[in-house]
């Protein structure tokens, strides 16, 4: 076991689980830029009508002109495949036939979330870097849950530098039920052959504590940024303002 240092305590512990959004990546500076082109591109597969840009943006919890994300919105906790039957189900209140719908969104994900333009967008989170580095030093295996995609979870870490410092990353489509189930603490537990009582969980969200909950961890940690930290201090074990306090 290792030793953290935070809110002056001293926590031993053998592997640190994260959320990505919101925890690694700045969710604001990163998503509502992301959101605001894919509206754009959606505006080239269909007539983008003030409708229907206000029903996207209310759909996903992303309110681009505002620069405000719902903390309990879709995009915040849900998964990719949720927030895509939502995208679809927007275009089909346009009149548009669900399988086409359907494929326009799944043009959209190539275009925008799996692309450049996704790349260019991602922002780290405040002292991210500093803290997988303190992490490696110590010699605490890292792993990262996240409702999104494990693939672009991993293409994510790339385009921050992170990298080379995260050991698994396990995504909605890793297991069979997403969070706030324990089937991806469960998964990344049995990989490195840690109990998940030896393990503390990182997030930004009401849901990262039920899955830390769920899961049985040590610690559960918060993060606020899109849920304040009232809240989140009535669900995570500790609440820390920014990454650096973990040392």
């Amino acid at each position: 076991m290792a030793t953290l240092y935070l809110s002056g305590r001293e926590i031993s512990t053998e592997l640190v689980i994260f959320d990505k959004d919101g925890t690694l990546i700045d969710f604001k500076e990163t998503w509502i830029g992301i959101i605001d082109s894919l509206i754009s591109a959606m505006g080239t597969h269909v007539p983008l009508t003030p409708a229907l840009k206000d029903r996207v943006q209310r759909a996903l919890g992303v309110f681009v002109d505002k620069g405000e994300i719902d903390g309990h919105g879709p995009l915040a906790m849900g998964t990719f495949t949720e927030c895509d039957a939502l995208l679809a189900y927007c275009l089909y209140q346009e009149g548009i036939r669900w399988d086409t719908a359907q494929d326009i969104i799944r043009s959209l994900n190539d275009e925008i979330f799996c692309s450049d333009i996704r790349k260019t967008r991602i922002r780290p989170a405040k002292g991210v870097i500093e803290l997988l580095v303190r992490l490696k030093n110590k010699g605490i295996p890292v792993a990262v849950a996240t409702n999104d995609k494990e693939s672009e979870a991993g293409s994510d870490m790339e385009s921050i530098g992170a990298g080379a410092y995260i050991d698994l990353v396990v995504g909605a489509d890793s297991v069979m039920t997403p969070k706030p189930a324990p089937d991806m603490v469960k998964k990344i537990c049995d990989y490195f052959r840690i109990e998940p009582g030896k393990a503390i969980l990182i997030g930004d969200t009401v849901m990262d504590a039920m899955l830390g909950r769920n899961s049985g961890v040590q610690l559960t940690i918060g993060i606020p940024g899109i849920v304040p930290r009232e809240e989140l201090e009535q669900h995570m074990d500790l609440v820390v303002d920014s990454l650096d306090e973990i040392e």
